[in-house]
């Protein structure tokens, strides 16, 4: 069988399945060369290589190596991913802050998750963070969920609390792990029977604090409710400040996490998942990163967009990471690129639309085809959000961009019909009325009349058009 890897005048070279081996950049020799670990994804090679000077990633796609670590004698591999020196873990090329080398293993069960004495590890494909929320002592593993004794997370894009799930997995808990003192076990300290409630989602028992959840949808058969543990919550100090934010004598949670950073004795809740405290403003529990405290503004408290600003940004919610380099996805308050603060203005009830001097903006993004000088909103119905420029009409649900509406010569009447030089457009059944005729089409009330030169038009209570001839 051909070697992966040739050594010609001190130079570590790549065999190709054609053509002359390649010589694989980055600085790795022939002297006291070896392969640690090789493995493919694909048919393209990777692994850990050493040499004299070290320990080397080698990245087959770039025919490239990075020293990883000086201390080759002493690295061992994991699987394809994690390499270890005595002080250190790795993955790949990368040094993973904070990392324990000497507690770092992989948990069995799953091709996912390693821990330490510290923390989760998260692997999925290209995809890789860490978990702090995790009791290292009690995490187990079963393929894409992992538990520890008071929460079940699971992993599909980015790892989340699941304590919905622990039905599906109460059987092959006290199965499989007997031994482990966790939720699933009938003497578990933190059992939420006969928790009480103290306000809105939050209950408590004489030992512990829930956040609780609604599974299933409002109203809808099989409902059920999911206690959260609020871990390390003192129910005796424990206060509520609204749905999302509460604190006890020691902290700040947000829904059943603890606020990062959040000083307790200071702390307040502005409405939705924003706060703030003496020094930081807060978003979902995690402190936002270069704003000014004393000049933030919370534009939009409700729904999922995070639509705020200070005297010098603007900022809306996104799914990235919680740190650097490796910290876990979820929704933080980020600067809005180009946004001016000065004239960032929300126009619509839910923050579909917004504006500020240059720019118009669609669910907190930047609307880069839209003309700001002469955008117009018109009104929200229901879920449908409806604006206009000289480039057309159109509809924030879905992103919509009417088909055959010239913008240059719309108008809009009111809440039920509209039109441009050519076409009728009614706003309820969001279509072009082909047969109007636009040239005679006017409106004769403000509940849904209209008429043209040879029909009359009437908005049922069904949302449908009733078109009689004259």
């Amino acid at each position: 069988m051909t070697s992966l890897f040739v050594i010609e005048a001190n130079r570590v070279l790549l065999n190709q399945a054609e053509g002359e081996p390649m010589l694989i950049k980055g600085g790795i020799t022939g002297d006291s060369f070896s392969v640690i670990h090789s493995f493919y994804r694909g048919w393209i090679p990777f692994g850990y290589l050493r040499d004299v000077q070290g320990v080397w990633w080698f990245d087959g796609r770039k025919t490239k190596v990075t020293l990883v670590s000086r201390r080759a004698d002493e690295f061992r591999v994991l699987d394809d991913d994690y390499g270890l020196d005595a002080m250190h873990v790795y993955l790949e090329d990368k040094l993973i802050p904070n990392s324990d080398a000497a507690s770092f293993e992989l948990l069995p069960g799953s091709p996912y998750f390693a821990k330490d004495k510290q923390r989760l590890y998260v692997k999925n494909g290209d995809r890789f963070h860490t978990w702090d929320d995790i009791d290292v002592e009690t995490a187990v593993a079963r393929m894409d969920y992992c538990t520890d004794k008071d929460h079940v997370l699971h992993l599909y894009q980015s790892l989340s609390y699941a304590n919905g799930s622990k039905d599906e997995l109460l059987g092959w808990l006290q199965e499989a792990h007997p031994h482990v003192q966790g939720w699933w076990q009938p003497d578990y300290n933190e059992s939420e029977h006969g928790a009480e409630q103290i306000q809105g989602y939050w209950y408590r028992t004489d030992r512990a604090v829930y956040y609780c959840e609604e599974i299933g949808g409002s109203g809808r058969k099989g409902t059920r409710l999911v206690y959260n543990l609020v871990r390390g919550a003192d129910p005796a100090s424990f206060e509520v400040f609204n749905d999302q934010y509460a604190r006890d004598a020691e902290g700040v949670y947000c829904t059943w996490r603890k606020a990062t950073r959040a000083d307790s004795q200071t702390f307040e809740a502005l409405g939705g998942l924003f706060g703030r405290d003496a020094q930081n403003i807060f978003y979902n529990g995690y402190a936002v990163v270069g704003a000014d405290r004393d000049t933030f503004q919370c534009l939009l408290t409700s729904g999922s967009l995070g639509l705020s600003k200070d005297n010098n940004h603007v900022y809306h919610a996104q799914f990235v990471r919680t740190s650097r380099p490796f910290g876990h996805p979820d929704y933080v308050l980020e600067q809005l690129p180009g946004a001016d603060a000065k004239s960032f203005t929300i126009w619509s009830d839910n923050g579909s639309w917004a504006v500020d001097q240059d720019h118009v903006y669609q669910w907190g993004a930047l609307a880069k085809k839209l003309d700001r000088a002469s955008f117009t909103f018109l009104f929200d119905q229901g879920v449908e959000s409806w604006a206009y420029d000289k480039h057309g009409l159109y509809n924030a649900n879905g992103r919509r961009t009417v088909k055959g509406i010239d913008g240059q010569t719309f108008q809009a009447f009111n809440r039920y019909w509209g039109k441009d030089e050519h076409n009728v457009f009614c706003f309820v059944t969001g279509g072009i009325q082909r047969a109007a005729d636009a040239a005679t089409f006017r409106v004769t009330d403000e509940t849904g009349g209209a008429e043209d030169a040879y029909f009359t038009y009437v908005i049922t209570d069904e949302g449908t058009i009733k078109k009689s001839k004259k």
